[in-house]
């Protein structure tokens, strides 16, 4: 019966909403027509990497995606990190159902209660409303607005919140890959390098969490947000899959540059011997734009951890 609502909300989304600018959300077609619905009659808006534990929340992930003009499946890539798509989670810290929302408490008094999270519509609702005001602190960085949705800007540096950004960033490229009719199977880790026009343009063009083992390959030009916030400020993020590890040849695949040196992480992984982890960066992110004349932090790090910036994350 659930299936059944789903794909029933979601043909009425596409019709008052009509199908959005992102390439993740078009209608899969097949000989002779058009396919609305997937063999399990859930309205096809994600990649097919997904699970039916992600999929069963494709029209409530499309609606939100269209609200706040974040990619169908860059949503999805967080359910998966947060709650691998159930509803009723609870994590170690509190935080609630699809999208890990922190309930009603000291310093978020405005929040919903824990059992009125629990609700998919409401959880999304906020989770994604919240991961698109990040997105704005950070300027359009999905890197560091990641990394402060799992920890907050004053922890967005630390060992945990970065693998967290660097775990949905890999689900998320996986899915953009096989959108594009590429197994992700070809690599044993992804990421989405992201170029920034509107926003807080950087000095680098591109911007990547981890450097790519042989080479940068990027597969599946899209639009990873897409946004005008309430004060008039733009927001143009593009992205690109990108294979970190490659574990199958590709030959006739083209690298836009190239590299004999073994990634040291992936060596690390390995087990292989003399490896050195380097985790300087010459490039300092501002992340936090509206609080930029009290920024705190030194430039050896990556993030900066603005004062007048909340602690709270979701």
């Amino acid at each position: 019966m659930r299936k059944l609502k789903v794909a029933l909300v979601a043909l009425t989304l596409i019709a008052l909403l009509g199908v959005g600018e992102f390439r993740s959300a078009r209608i899969a077609t097949v000989e002779g027509g058009t396919n609305l619905t997937d063999p399990e009659g859930i309205q096809v808006v994600l990649s097919p990497i997904w699970g039916a534990s992600i999929r069963q929340w494709s029209a409530q992930i499309y609606k939100e995606s269209q609200t706040y003009g974040l990619d169908p499946d860059f949503i999805a890539a967080v359910i998966k990190a947060e709650s691998n798509g159930y509803e009723l989670g609870v994590s170690r810290v509190g935080a609630v159902g699809l999208m890990g929302v922190m309930p009603t408490g000291p310093g978020l008094e405005w929040r919903p209660a824990p059992d009125t999270l629990t609700d998919p519509e409401i959880n999304m609702s906020w989770g994604v409303a919240i991961l698109s005001e990040i997105i704005h602190q950070s300027g359009g960085d999905i890197v560091a607005a990641l990394a402060a949705y799992s920890g907050g800007w004053d922890q967005a540096n630390s060992r945990v919140p970065q693998e967290y950004a660097s775990q949905v960033l890999d689900s998320y490229g996986r899915a953009v890959a096989a959108r594009e009719n590429i197994s992700p199977d070809i690599a044993a880790q992804w990421t989405v390098a992201t170029e920034i026009s509107r926003g807080h343009i950087p000095a680098d063009r591109l911007i990547i969490n981890e450097e790519p083992l042989s080479g940068l390959r990027k597969y599946g030009e899209h639009v990873v947000y897409n946004h005008i916030d309430k004060n008039g400020r733009a927001y143009y993020v593009k992205g690109f899959a990108v294979p970190l590890a490659v574990i199958v040849p590709l030959e006739s695949t083209p690298a836009t540059s190239s590299s004999d040196t073994v990634d040291a992480q992936l060596m690390a992984r390995l087990g292989m011997a003399d490896t050195k982890n380097n985790n300087s960066n010459p490039r300092v992110l501002l992340s936090c734009l509206p609080s930029l004349s009290r920024l705190r932090g030194s430039l050896a790090t990556r993030y900066y951890a603005p004062s007048g910036c909340p602690s709270w994350h979701r």
